[in-house]
């Protein structure tokens, strides 16, 4: 029994070609080092208005993440803000009436609703 058989390779592992052990070897790397927030931006959906445009806030953003409010730092929002414009999102400014009838500025994302 030779010394490789032993570490109990098989010999189509061994004949597998150096460019596609490499492949492999970026392809797990890039997925251990993936964001824990990249899937669920990706699935993220926002509100679609009557012109057609989906919005979400990024307060609410930050609730779909579980982000918790001593957590949305200066720091997570540049971090969101370049996740969400790589995700095909633009930052927005809008102004609502709150609860309290007041008019208040909202920050949030915009784009046009995926098909």
């Amino acid at each position: 029994m030779s010394r490789l058989s032993r570490l109990g390779q098989s010999q189509a592992e061994l004949m597998t070609p150096w460019t596609e052990v490499l492949r492999r070897a970026r392809e797990n790397v890039a997925r251990e080092s993936a964001h824990p927030w990249t899937q669920r931006l990706q699935r993220l959906r926002g509100i679609v208005g009557g012109d057609g445009i989906e919005r979400i806030t990024t307060q609410a953003v930050f609730d779909v993440l579980e982000v918790p409010q001593r957590g949305r730092t200066a720091a997570a929002s540049s971090m969101l803000a370049q996740m969400m414009r790589s995700n095909g999102w633009t930052p927005i400014r809008t102004r609502c009436l709150s609860r309290g009838g007041f008019r208040d500025q909202a920050r949030g994302y915009a784009r046009h609703p995926a098909i």
